[in-house]
């Protein structure tokens, strides 16, 4: 499919999503105030999220020849997204998420990985990245995201990685020379506060923006959660607050926001503001219960900024 501006690869999986007015103690039982199932997974949501945009969007993954791969099958085809290039692998089952949501909307997560914890892509997948315009990645497979940002960046094409997800791929400690090797080969990084500090352990903010930078990374950002974010690039740092929404679920909170901010990257803005359109979307997504659910369209995004007094950016989007 040719002409696509954002391609994904990574994690796509089914959410069992459980909103509890606390977590259970251990021996427990504990009554959940309301349930859901839902398509997710951090590349799932990225890529949903650009679609909901209006963004032409590629998948690059693997589900199982389940009847939750076919559900994720039915959502990434009911968005627009090309699924050519992912792989059914009928030897084993799709990855599968169990998310605790408290009362905060924060969340826990149980991972089944499935086919995930094995992966074989098709030969064509080097040249599939090459025809687009960002090629995004939560390397899911620290091997095969590196053949594919170093062939996305070869043509020319813009490579971003959600660096701090190997945090929560790797069930071990993450090697150091993952992490570098991994930076030196995008564009864009992003990491949140808390994988910072598992992969950067001891160093403040800025320093792990520092040292992403001095990995040849154009445009670092930290996420902060509640608190915003922070961007460098081009030796500027901006400091970009969060809007105050009424939080129910955090899932994919950071998956929305790279949505965001990739999308407006694609489309001129400067890092900055892309970083506050990013938490426009990210706001929206957490007013409703699932990590897909409350993903909004480019018009919501528009109408969220200038009810917030941002109309200025709104005009851009419009």
């Amino acid at each position: 499919m040719a002409g696509l501006d954002v391609i994904g690869f990574g994690s796509l999986c089914v959410d069992f999503t459980f909103k509890v007015r606390s977590y259970p103690r251990k021996g427990s039982t504990n009554l959940s105030v309301v349930s859901f199932v839902g398509c997710g997974g951090i590349i799932g949501n990225f890529l949903v999220g650009c679609s909901r945009l209006g963004l032409k969007c590629g998948v690059i993954g693997v589900v199982g020849g389940d009847y939750y791969g076919g559900m994720i099958i039915d959502c990434l085809t009911r968005s627009g997204i090309d699924i050519s290039m992912l792989v059914v692998d009928s030897s084993g089952s799709t990855a599968k998420v169990m998310c605790i949501v408290d009362n905060r909307g924060e969340r826990t997560f149980i991972v089944d990985p499935g086919v995930q914890a094995n992966i074989n892509l098709p030969d064509e997948v080097e040249d599939y990245v090459s025809n687009c315009r960002v090629f995004h990645t939560d390397c899911l497979s620290v091997d095969h995201a590196l053949r594919l940002l170093r062939a996305a960046k070869s043509s020319g094409v813009m490579a971003s990685v959600d660096i701090g997800a190997l945090a929560e791929h790797m069930l071990h400690r993450v090697e150091e020379k993952w992490v570098y090797d991994v930076l030196k080969s995008c564009d864009i990084a992003f990491i949140s506060e808390v994988n910072a500090r598992r992969i950067f352990p001891g160093f403040k903010p800025i320093e792990v923006l520092d040292k992403m930078l001095q990995c040849g990374v154009k445009i670092a950002v930290l996420t902060l959660g509640k608190r915003g974010c922070m961007v460098v690039n081009g030796g500027k740092l901006s400091k970009v607050k969060a809007f105050s929404v009424n939080v129910v679920d955090t899932t994919g909170a950071g998956d929305a926001f790279e949505a965001g901010f990739l999308y407006s990257i694609i489309k001129g803005i400067g890092p900055a503001d892309a970083a506050v359109i990013g938490n426009a979307v990210a706001a929206l997504k957490c007013t409703k219960l699932g990590a897909q659910a409350g993903l909004p369209t480019i018009r919501e995004v528009v109408e969220f900024l200038d009810q917030r007094g941002f109309s200025n950016l709104a005009s851009l989007l419009a």
